[in-house]
């Protein structure tokens, strides 16, 4: 023991390493076996899980009575809660300008312009009532009939379109002091001669392709200058209106780069006639700046599913 007690005295620096390395050897070997432990219980719980899992996605429900009878109430529930968001949905209809559905088809060409040109006189005339700026060559989107009659199988379609552009124009033009830059009709979603003659060759879709519970009456495109208060009723028109318009797309810009000066100071008092002071102003905090706001709006409608099944089934050849 001596020995050894001379032989750390005379070698410190070994007998340092030396107990450094062994320290640091059992240190590791702490970490280890908490690694290995712990390595071990996340295995067995990711096992057990992983049993768990496998015979849940393959458990069926026992066929009994019970289960065949809650099984049955969920899906009437089911059924009853899709039939209500139907109905509500198709009372979304839109019907044509002026009832052009009920005029001779040979008629309607020049009706449906003599309606355009009647209501585009009409938004004009609310416009100039209440202050609202319409854009140079406004007529509703559909420029082109100003002077064109349209094919007599497109009037419907553009009485229908119509029908939903003037509301909009309408809600528009009664906000004062409104700026409309922008007022454009979005391309027909009905296929032209030639993708129709394109789509002939190719395969049918199958009946659950086919089964889409809306069809797209139009889309138009509107950019306006307003202030906050007007875009916020715009908004809301437009989630009450009785059509279902969707807002595919939304741009905001201010008109004020610069953000309203928090260190604003406090406004001297106006002084009165009698030279006394009048109730000291607050100062303005808050920006007073217009929006330019652009929006991409498409309308939907929502047919009858029942009578669209019913008139695919006649559509199909019966087998002999």
């Amino acid at each position: 023991m001596n020995t050894f007690t001379k032989w750390l005295v005379e070698n410190k620096l070994a007998a340092s390493l030396a107990a450094f390395f062994l320290l640091a050897t059992g240190l590791l070997g702490w970490f280890v076996y908490s690694s290995w432990d712990d390595y071990a219980s996340a295995q067995a719980t990711y096992t057990a899980t992983a049993s768990k899992l496998a015979g849940i996605s393959h458990r069926k429900p026992f066929p009994n009575e019970a289960n065949l009878t809650s099984l049955t109430e969920l899906l009437n529930r089911e059924q009853s809660d899709f039939g209500k968001l139907n109905k509500t949905l198709q009372t979304y209809n839109i019907s044509p300008f002026s009832n052009l559905d009920k005029v001779k088809p040979q008629d309607m060409p020049q009706l449906f312009q003599d309606a355009l040109r009647n209501e585009v006189n009409r938004i004009k005339s609310l416009a100039t009532a209440s202050g609202t700026t319409l854009p140079p060559g406004f007529y509703l989107g559909l420029e082109q009939y100003e002077n064109t009659l349209p094919q007599q199988e497109e009037t419907i379609s553009l009485a229908r379109q119509l029908t939903v552009l003037s509301w909009m124009a309408e809600a528009l033009t009664t906000q004062r002091g409104l700026i409309l830059a922008e007022f454009s009709r979005g391309a027909s979603s009905s296929p032209s001669k030639k993708d129709a003659k394109t789509s002939s060759t190719k395969p049918s879709p199958s009946p659950a392709d086919m089964q889409v519970p809306y069809q797209s009456i139009g889309s138009m495109r509107v950019s306006f200058r307003c202030n906050q208060g007007s875009f916020r009723e715009i908004i809301n028109s437009i989630s009450a209106s009785p059509y279902f318009l969707l807002i595919e797309g939304i741009q905001l810009q201010n008109t004020s780069t610069e953000p309203p000066r928090r260190d604003v100071a406090t406004q001297s008092p106006d002084s009165g006639r009698d030279g006394t002071n009048t109730v000291q102003r607050l100062p303005i905090v808050v920006g007073r700046e217009s929006l330019n706001i652009s929006l991409k709006i498409r309308t939907l409608e929502f047919q009858n599913s029942a009578a669209t099944e019913t008139s695919h089934a006649a559509s199909q050849p019966k087998s002999n």
